[in-house]
């Protein structure tokens, strides 16, 4: 999530491209998930943890691929466009090009684009499939092997690290973006532009190669872990005293890790087992059989609804900062990996110690993820009215110069820039000396590569009629940034104290 935006820009890709990407690891483990918590709860579950986390690591690996397999990013010639010259300036007797882009080009670009854009596709379904394992199982096996008065307290702390987890991630984004983005192939030191440039691309893939390393060798030791350990008596006299309506069920009552009491598992072996095609049949039973549970029904629906809104909200939420408060892709990771994420950690936390410190019953774990989220939700209202107000954009919310237009007949093209050629296929914002944004330097009618002498600054005197690479910084937009992290930290915090409670009902 935190080099989203980079990859927008390294590969052309649009905000619904990268939308399908990061939904891919998602598809990959909805793919899954069913089977591998049914028949995973039956077999050796840390065995199968482990399995997933090296799927995992090769697909960490496979989503760094793509910087290795396309060409070296040129920022010279505009973000990999045609017929741009220097910093996409205006060209009036140059190479005009009347013939158009070179449609040989366009096609290679495309065809790379498309093929990274798979590639990128792949990699996160399997990431996805890899990840399967991981929560079902994980959960299932500490509630299975520690007191029932403290399940609430582990799987709080378990929760904290799963988002302890992207925090880190964010900061690794953060310092990954400050590298170029071809650092290992060209020397850094000849580069005439900073972070701070929009043309600048940072080294996404080295989050991946680290993440990718240190997945595969924290996935090693789970295979050391024993099927089951030593079973505590409360435990299994308590294992299926669920909130399930009363009916014949296909199983025997047993623990969730598949052992009968007794660990006489070996007797079972050798008597019938069922066959893998009965037990497929079996899952749309036991699927109905839960459904049937209003309880279990609701915490899913509640879940799906809080998901939908923190999947996006979490995926964009970088971009958004950087769009609406004009803040650079590391700063941006530096501020979520520091801020709001730690806050939903202390929230998931704190929501397990509060089960644990008051001896919640699931009843009382209900009315606390419910009171929880209907505060957490309000607080998200809030979001409606905070952020700035969108600064003056020459041919798009104001006119070009002093004169009077409509609304209705702004456009980006005026008498300053129409023997100019502009690209409009990206966005390449330049801050001029009159205070307006401008959509590139050439839409500002700047002729020289150093950004001076831009025809379209007609309110400035000629000397000063100059330009820097970004957006101009909006009024008041300090205040609203500081108001709107310290919401974004409350809601953060409120809306993660429901995670643990919600676990809770849904294992008892």
């Amino acid at each position: 999530v935190s080099v989203l935006t980079t990859l927008e820009r390294r590969f052309n890709l649009q905000s619904a491209d990268v939308g399908v990407i990061a939904s891919s690891f998602e598809i990959g483990n909805l793919a899954l998930i069913l089977f591998v918590s049914y028949f995973g709860a039956r077999g050796h579950r840390p065995r199968l943890i482990g399995c997933g986390g090296i799927v995992m690591a090769l697909g960490a690996l496979l989503s760094a691929l793509p910087e290795f397999l396309t060409h070296q990013y040129e920022y010279e010639s505009g973000e990999i466009r045609w017929g741009a010259e220097g910093r996409d300036v205006c060209v009036i007797n140059g190479s005009t090009r009347e013939e158009g882009p070179d449609p040989d080009l366009i096609c290679r670009n495309r065809t790379a684009t498309n093929m990274m854009y798979l590639l990128l596709i792949g990699a996160q379904v399997l990431l996805g499939i890899g990840a399967t394992p991981v929560q079902p199982l994980g959960v299932s096996y500490i509630d299975d092997h520690v007191r029932r008065k403290d399940s609430s307290l582990y799987i709080g702390i378990l929760f904290t690290m799963l988002v302890f987890g992207p925090a880190c991630g964010f900061i690794l984004g953060s310092f990954c973006t400050k590298i170029y983005v071809d650092a290992i192939f060209i020397d850094t030191s000849k580069l005439d532009i900073t972070p701070d440039d929009p043309r600048w691309i940072g080294a996404w893939w080295a989050g991946f190669l680290l993440c990718g390393a240190l997945l595969f060798f924290s996935s090693l030791p789970m295979f050391g872990f024993p099927q089951s350990l030593t079973h505590h008596p409360e435990q299994t006299a308590e294992a299926e005293q669920a909130m399930l309506p009363e009916r014949d069920y296909e199983r025997p009552p047993k623990p969730s890790n598949g052992v009968l009491p007794g660990n006489n598992a070996a007797a079972v072996e050798a008597g019938e087992s069922p066959s893998c095609l009965q037990q497929l049949r079996v899952i749309p039973k036991v699927t109905k059989h839960l459904l049937s549970n209003p309880v279990f029904t609701c915490i899913v629906l509640a879940a799906c609804m809080e998901i939908a809104v923190v999947a996006g909200f979490a995926a964009f939420l970088g971009k958004y900062l950087e769009q609406q408060f004009n803040l650079t892709t590391s700063s941006a990771n530096q501020l979520l990996g520091m801020t709001a994420i730690p806050c939903a950690c202390l929230g998931i936390f704190l929501g397990g110690l509060l089960v644990k410190k008051l001896s919640l019953s699931a009843l009382g774990a209900t009315r606390m993820a419910m009171m929880v989220n209907l505060v957490s939700t309000a607080c998200y209202v809030s979001f409606l009215f905070l952020g700035c107000d969108t600064g003056p954009v020459a041919g798009v919310t104001v006119p070009y110069g002093n004169k009077s237009v409509l609304s209705s007949n702004l456009a980006p093209y005026s008498a300053c820039n129409n023997n100019c050629k502009c690209q409009t296929d990206s966005f390449t914002p330049v801050c001029g000396a009159d205070g307006i944004t401008y959509l590139s330097a050439c839409f500002a009618g700047c002729t020289s590569t150093n950004l001076t002498g831009c025809a379209c600054l007609s309110s400035v005197p000629a000397e000063n009629a100059t330009v820097v690479p970004g957006k101009c910084p909006s009024p008041g937009c300090q205040e609203a940034f500081l108001t709107f992290l310290c919401v974004m930290c409350v809601c953060s915090m409120i809306g993660a104290m429901a995670q643990t409670p919600s676990v809770i009902i849904l294992i008892r």
